[in-house]
């Protein structure tokens, strides 16, 4: 037995991104559907799409539009310093009420993973930091809960940002 074909706007599809044209555009569907919480756990590879204009103006839609929106950025150490996110960065200084930017702590900056969620329903994941592919969904609420529930554990024993306030130069 064939399991049923799927259109391909069906938010239920798992998405393969093998380019960073398919994970902004990916990124642009999961945060068009955002209501309250988007949660990204970037690596380097992932500032190619991350700060492409589209979707930092999908966030920035987002985070002014809705009061209860919110933006979790958790960076491994050396991401923070780098002029490849700055417009990220920038999102994040502006809209300080709307975005808190945490660093992994010690024992888990060499995390080899990325992903974003958005809400509790939708995902974006890298499951190696050094390949730009992975996969998405826009409605896959057990999967985004696992990826949301290590965030939110990688997000405890994490701390502020301090070199944040510092790109402005």
């Amino acid at each position: 037995m064939t399991a049923p074909e799927l259109p391909p706007d069906d938010p239920r599809l798992t998405l393969r991104l093998p380019t960073a044209a398919d994970f902004a555009q990916a990124t642009q569907r999961l945060l068009g559907g955002a209501r309250e919480w988007v949660r990204i756990l970037p690596q380097r590879a992932d500032l190619r799409y991350l700060t492409d204009d589209a979707v930092i103006a999908a966030l920035r839609a987002l985070l002014v539009h809705s009061r209860r929106a919110r933006l979790e950025i958790l960076l491994p150490p050396d991401l923070a310093r780098d002029d490849l996110g700055r417009p990220l960065w920038d999102l994040a200084r502006r809209l300080t009420s709307a975005v808190a930017v945490h660093r992994l702590s010690d024992d888990t900056a060499p995390l080899a993973e990325a992903w974003l969620t958005v809400d509790r329903h939708g995902y974006l994941h890298r499951p190696q930091a050094e390949r730009l592919h992975g996969l998405a969904c826009l409605d896959d609420p057990p999967r985004t809960q696992e990826l949301t529930q290590r965030f939110a554990a990688l997000w405890l024993a994490s701390e502020p940002d301090p070199d944040l306030r510092r790109l402005s130069l």
